[in-house]
């Protein structure tokens, strides 16, 4: 699923604030002193979300198969700038938020 947004949340959510935080808000707002530009931010990789797909093709946010404690680690081959993101959509979390732990190592 692209990162959320007011758009997407005026999709998925009948009665989203046009306020509501967003990844989409998050990323732009943090890699503009990078110099990337909102519309060169790619879609994301959603890593923990649980996104269905209906044989419609119709999408929907469910809450995470994931656990706390999961993890994953990546290799990067080159140097990379990384936009991390906790997405603030109510069901992607189960209706609960916390921060993300993460490690960056040499």
């Amino acid at each position: 699923l692209t990162p959320c947004s007011s758009e997407t949340f005026e999709i998925l959510y009948d009665d989203a604030p046009e306020d509501h935080p967003s990844c989409f808000g998050n990323l732009v707002e943090h890699l503009a002193p990078h110099g990337i530009a909102p519309d060169t931010i790619p879609t994301t990789f959603n890593v923990f979300m649980n996104v269905a797909v209906d044989p419609k093709g119709g999408i929907s946010v469910e809450p995470p198969l994931s656990k706390p404690g999961d993890a994953f680690e990546v290799k990067a081959l080159m140097d990379l700038i990384v936009g991390l993101t906790s997405c603030s959509a109510e069901q992607s979390n189960n209706g609960t938020f916390g921060p993300i732990d993460y490690e960056v190592r040499p």
